[in-house]
């Protein structure tokens, strides 16, 4: 990544063409910090690559079908810039080439339910709900289909890496409901769909699927008032994220986000706000000063509005104070803009807090077993199994 304003137009060239950018984020998907830095820079200077990414895909998937030619590209081009795009905030382009993904893939087939799952995880994100709602329908209509599939080979010879790769795939399914129920103030869902992704994943599932499974189920510990399950959640989640990110990733600062709200839900105020510090430092060391000034790849929490919020003592004031502050937003920034999506999605992270009019104070009192992350050992996935499955 090159900061001269001439080489503006050339980046842009270079880092337009989707199969490049899926190859790279297929090789280095455990440090995507460069490519992050590289949207980063051009959205500086007024130039989006992930729009030029949304248009060239479409022009890709376009020039398949008049000609049937690129062999080598499938949906999983589409799927892992989608992907990407969601992780680091670019939502409204993710979930445009998620779309054209899913007309791509397979229909009706475990091709299409991954792509979905992802799509919606970007419409909830983004603030999206009905159109996540309409993923959501038939998303569950397909569940149904891969479960059968499960059951139909799981004893076969052979079928064993397809067994688990289908299990797999309906723990992440499940995860994703849990995620969209959780946005849309549906909390008996989220709990029971986030418990079924918790009992579905094992020692042999991708470690960063656990690691999603691990911060949503802390989240609806959180939300049912299960604090020490849900301080358990998290520190596996650290100790995941630290063996096998590093505890110098932007995937470890968003652990730390969680973190920060899970404190602040137990009232240890003063040691979320150093955790969530950690984690705005840790986005500067990676990122720069740029990062802060665009909010750019900073997590998916507006925490200092969640945290003034809080303050007030009272639900009702700090409903208040976050409409007033989502409305200002809407006047000054574009309908889309990645901070507006994070204001709205403050309504279901305030729920996790205990205020003190609900309980006289009782909050106080609260006594659970802080932790400090950077004491956390690095644990594997074979490592935490046996701890999950004792907490259920």
């Amino acid at each position: 990544m090159c900061d001269y304003p001439s080489l503006v137009n050339i980046q842009l060239q270079i880092l337009s063409n989707p199969l490049l950018i899926s190859d790279f984020i297929r090789n280095f998907s455990n440090n995507l910090t460069p490519l992050v830095l590289c949207l980063q820079w051009l959205e500086s200077v007024k130039q989006s690559l992930p729009i030029q990414l949304f248009r060239q895909y479409k022009k890709l998937i376009d020039e398949k079908i008049r000609t049937g030619g690129l062999f080598d590209f499938d949906y999983r081009c589409g799927l892992r810039i989608g992907t990407f795009l969601t992780e680091t905030g670019w939502l409204v382009e993710a979930i445009g080439i998620l779309q054209l993904t899913q007309q791509h893939a397979q229909f009706g087939t475990a091709e299409e339910l991954t792509v979905l799952r992802h799509l919606m995880r970007a419409q909830t994100l983004a603030g999206k709900l009905i159109d996540a709602s309409k993923t959501y329908d038939r998303m569950k209509r397909m569940l149904s289909n891969v479960i059968r599939q499960t059951m139909a080979i799981r004893h076969l010879p052979g079928k064993e890496s397809e067994v688990q790769r289908l299990q797999d795939l309906q723990a992440a399914v499940c995860h994703s409901f849990s995620l969209y129920n959780f946005e849309d103030l549906n909390y008996v869902s989220s709990y029971d769909y986030g418990i079924q992704s918790l009992n579905m994943i094992n020692y042999r599932s991708p470690c960063r699927l656990v690691i999603d499974v691990l911060r949503q189920v802390a989240r609806v510990f959180l939300i049912h008032k299960k604090y020490e399950k849900a301080i358990e959640m998290m520190k596996l989640a650290i100790g995941l994220v630290a063996q096998e990110y590093g505890r110098v990733s932007a995937l470890y600062a968003a652990t730390l986000e969680d973190s920060a709200i899970l404190l602040l839900a137990c009232n240890q105020v003063s040691e979320s706000v150093d955790v969530y510090g950690d984690a705005q430092q840790l986005y500067a060391e990676l990122y720069g000063a740029r990062n802060l000034l665009l909010s750019l790849a900073q997590g998916d929490l507006a925490y200092g509005l969640c945290l003034q919020a809080y303050v007030t003592g009272h639900r009702d004031r700090a409903l208040c104070h976050v409409a007033r502050a989502a409305g200002n937003y809407q006047r000054i920034l574009p309908p889309d803009h990645r901070m507006l999506a994070q204001v709205r999605r403050l309504h279901a992270t305030i729920n996790l807090l205990t205020f003190d009019r609900e309980t006289n104070g009782a909050i106080h009192e609260l006594s659970v077993d802080c932790f400090n992350h950077k004491e956390i050992e690095p644990l594997s996935v074979r490592d935490i199994y046996p701890s999950i499955h004792a907490l259920l």
